[in-house]
């Protein structure tokens, strides 16, 4: 009887976690929609879609799970770089983080960066 209260604090506390497989399908459907809203704008930007790429991509650079006090506000990392130039070396890197209590991916970074994909290039090296 004296550890039913313990055992219901834990039910709760997993009740509360989210499991990763769910954390990583709600960021590939953020990063998902990021990518057709940046190929939008470039397109509405320039007026034409000659210089996207047939098949605009998206790389995650980095996923981190973070676990103890660290979680407590995001539990969640990710980095993701986007490639829609054709002609152009060079991406778009947003990051994001998994707010633990409203259970979303928010984004709070992006930028330009110069370079072609470091994947791309290493197969095309060989």
């Amino acid at each position: 009887m004296k550890y039913l209260p313990l055992l219901a604090l834990a039910l709760v506390l997993l009740g509360c976690s989210e499991r990763t497989e769910r954390i990583e399908n709600k960021l590939n459907a953020y990063v998902q929609e990021d990518l057709k809203f940046i190929v939008a704008q470039t397109i509405h930007a320039s007026g034409d879609r000659s210089g996207i790429l047939d098949t605009p991509y998206y790389r995650i650079k980095d996923f981190r799970l973070f676990a103890g006090d660290t979680a407590a506000i995001y539990s969640a990392y990710a980095e993701v770089d986007f490639f829609i130039y054709q002609d152009i070396q060079m991406h778009e890197k947003r990051k994001y983080r998994y707010n633990a209590h409203a259970r979303q991916w928010d984004r709070y970074f992006k930028a330009l960066k110069y370079g072609q994909d470091s994947l791309e290039r290493s197969a095309t090296q060989k």
